[in-house]
């Protein structure tokens, strides 16, 4: 794709600004499928279902169908299983981590019992209910562990570097950390009666690497919502984004005849790594439509999230020769402060009941990754300018839909759902092999008693991606995830089971689905 040419070319440009950006805006604009299990297991799809805390931060309108209060817990563990191909040569790496998938609790207020009439209005006992919540959930848990490795027959990467470096001719403290590095342990070397920059490593050369990815994308969501007549739910959201973001590339280059007979090279090891840190906030607001007691409609608006991050990179080398080796330690670039504004987000939601004994859901999400910007500063505007070029000429909208299902039996509850997410480049711009497409395959079961609840997702990922580790060479991922997820939780307060008035009058219409009695 032309974002990932540009890296290629531009891997040493002023703080490598091409390196890392382009695809940071889509990591922070993407969100895994997350919350409680009871969410997870049905796809994820709960924009219009609500009466659960993991669907708060798809639309908060979902709080209005609370009748009860509610806390509940959700650990989980992730397995990544990383298949990639790189000049032809297979590996496979795998990475399991434990984490906190969400924690949140909710306080419901009766307003007024349900009636048996159907007019929508502001007037007496319109207003039966309010909510207000406090969510904590890990929207994108990082652990992802790629190796590789090939013979390459025709180059080295330093030679990737020596070919930029005689493009531009400047001195070698002008260039980035890594060049650098290259040339104070003799990797690289400079004509000086020719004028141009030389390498010490030539091909045939045994290259293997890897890249290790670790961290987060967790958000706090403060969430109110209402229940107007049984018929319209409304909420609004504010959102705290916080972000963790490392990833250490390793990547070596070995001689496969033991020395080279003019440069006496024998090995190297360059390793970098690039850490980014930050907060952001948000908003969401939605609404929720029950037209009929076995049919709903939802719709949410998520405000451009604004994040304040910042970026840590740096990079250590070992070179060995025949009779001597060079270690050069960890040199770091200074932390750069900026700023990135990811773009809104609409979602549109229908669901479909049938009596008590279950539903269908499904939710569609679109978002214009074209608008995502970055701002570096006035000292880096070129920086700026460049970045916010790229992501407007090469994305587009990303498209995700979800479809879940939950079946019930007395305290029984059975889940499945699936959910893909488009590719967020235009047409033409992805290479093949890379669309970045992500598909979703979830399962889930739970317990409902009275006021104690379990349930538990399954949750089966895949995408296809590249990543470049060096400036030309690329590889080739098949990302494959299964996530576990856990909740117990505990229902308080309000009106669990219903009144007396509202159980004669089911139909009449019925008192909204609580997260305890499931009244569909």
């Amino acid at each position: 794709m032309k974002a990932k040419i540009l890296i290629a070319f531009l891997l040493f440009a002023e703080i490598s600004f091409a390196q890392y950006y382009p695809d940071e805006s889509i990591l922070l604009a993407r969100s895994a499928i997350s919350g409680s299990a009871r969410t997870a297991g049905s796809g994820g799809a709960y924009g219009s279902v609500g009466a659960d805390l993991g669907s708060v931060g798809i639309n908060p309108a979902g709080l209005g169908l609370y009748r009860s209060s509610d806390f509940c817990v959700t650990p989980g563990i992730k397995i990544s299983n990383n298949e990639t191909v790189y000049d032809g040569s297979h590996a496979v790496a795998t990475s399991p981590k434990f984490y906190l998938g969400q924690a949140g609790v909710e306080w419901t207020k009766i307003l007024s019992k349900a009636t048996d009439k159907n007019e929508v209005g502001f007037g007496n006992h319109a207003l039966r209910s309010i909510t207000f919540a406090i969510n904590f959930q890990a929207e994108s848990f990082y652990a992802r562990s790629q190796n590789f490795g090939a013979e390459n027959m025709t180059h080295s990467m330093i030679d990737n570097y020596t070919e930029y470096m005689n493009s531009t001719l400047q001195p070698i403290s002008s260039y980035p950390l890594e060049p650098q590095l290259a040339n104070a342990v003799g990797l690289i070397g400079y004509d000086s009666i020719h004028g141009n920059y030389y390498s010490n490593v030539r091909a045939p050369v045994q290259q293997a690497g890897s890249i290790e990815t670790r961290g987060y994308k967790n958000k706090i969501d403060l969430g109110f919502g209402g229940n107007i007549n049984d018929k319209i739910y409304f909420g609004v959201a504010l959102c705290i984004p916080l972000i963790d973001y490392n990833t250490v590339t390793t990547f070596s280059e070995t001689n496969p005849n033991g020395s080279d007979s003019i440069t006496h090279f024998q090995s190297y090891t360059l390793i970098s790594n690039y850490h980014v840190t930050g907060a952001g906030f948000s908003g969401i607001v939605g609404l929720i439509y029950r037209p009929l007691p076995w049919m709903r409609f939802g719709a949410a608006y998520h405000l451009p999230t604004w994040y304040s991050l910042t970026d840590y990179a740096g990079g250590s080398i070992t070179a060995y020769y025949d009779t001597v080796g060079y270690q050069i330690p960890q040199q770091n670039y200074d932390p750069l402060k900026y700023s990135l504004r990811s773009p809104m987000k609409g979602v549109i939601s229908a669901s479909f009941y049938y009596k008590q004994n279950g539903f269908f859901s499904i939710d569609y999400e679109f978002q214009n990754l074209a608008s995502s910007r970055f701002n570096f500063g006035s000292q880096y505007a070129d920086g700026t300018k460049q970045m916010n070029d790229t992501i407007k000429a090469d994305y587009g909208y990303l498209h995700t839909i979800r479809a879940g299902f939950e079946g019930s039996y007395k305290a029984l509850r059975l889940r499945a759902g699936y959910s893909f997410s488009s590719s967020p480049y235009k047409k033409g711009v992805a290479m093949q092999g890379d669309p970045e497409m992500i598909q979703n395959v979830t399962a889930g079961i739970g317990v409902r008693l009275k006021h104690f609840y379990a349930d538990m997702a399954y949750v089966f990922g895949m995408t296809k991606d590249i990543s470049y580790p060096q400036a030309s060479d690329p590889v080739n991922n098949t990302y494959l995830t299964h996530t576990l997820l856990i909740t117990l939780g505990w229902k308080f307060g309000g009106a669990e089971n219903g009144t007396a008035e509202t159980k004669k009058k089911r139909y009449s219409p019925p008192p909204p689905p609580d997260n305890g009695t499931d009244r569909y």
